[in-house]
């Protein structure tokens, strides 16, 4: 993490642990989100279904989201499923949820819905395989049943030698 993004994110959380809003980090370290962001302990459960638009890049972690658009929230059967060790590598993104005050609130882990693995033969019927990522893609995320999650930020991840690094990488309104 570069010296000002990190003297942001510092800043940023001395705010959360100050009963203050939390800014958006564009770029922040896993490790710290998983300590600064609560995880909800939700009795109620709501699948949010978003149709993402993504420009295609050779660094999947440089992608911007063009366009995000929610396509459907339902009200989900049960509690959130519980994760004891989330465990994130980079064919995953973590979504952030947070309320009107910009409070983040909750995050979840999900596959990232834009990779493909692909696998092809050469012409002695070697495999060979490739990541291949999709200008389109439906992005499911289970987050609380709550009103107040009025959105969601999605960021990429990326190894930084020592830990993740996260990217923020799409942004969806729920309102």
């Amino acid at each position: 993490m570069s010296g000002t993004a990190l003297a942001a994110w510092l800043a940023a959380a001395a705010a959360a642990a100050a009963g203050q809003t939390f800014p958006t980090a564009v770029e922040r370290s896993f490790d710290e989100m998983k300590i600064a962001v609560p995880r909800a302990d939700a009795s109620a459960s709501q699948q949010v279904q978003l149709q993402w638009f993504a420009v295609n890049g050779p660094d999947r972690a440089a992608v911007r989201a063009e366009d995000v658009r929610v396509i459907s929230r339902v009200r989900g059967e049960g509690p959130l499923p519980r994760e004891r060790d989330p465990q994130l590598s980079a064919d995953h993104l973590v979504v952030v949820s947070s309320d009107a005050a910009g409070r983040e609130v909750d995050w979840r882990i999900v596959p990232d819905p834009r990779l493909i693995r692909a696998e092809f033969s050469d012409d002695q019927g070697r495999l060979t395989g490739r990541l291949l990522q999709r200008v389109e893609a439906n992005l499911l995320v289970d987050i609380p049943d709550s009103p107040d999650i009025v959105r969601l930020r999605i960021y990429a991840p990326e190894w930084g030698g020592d830990g993740f690094v996260l990217r923020l990488i799409a942004t969806a309104d729920l309102r």
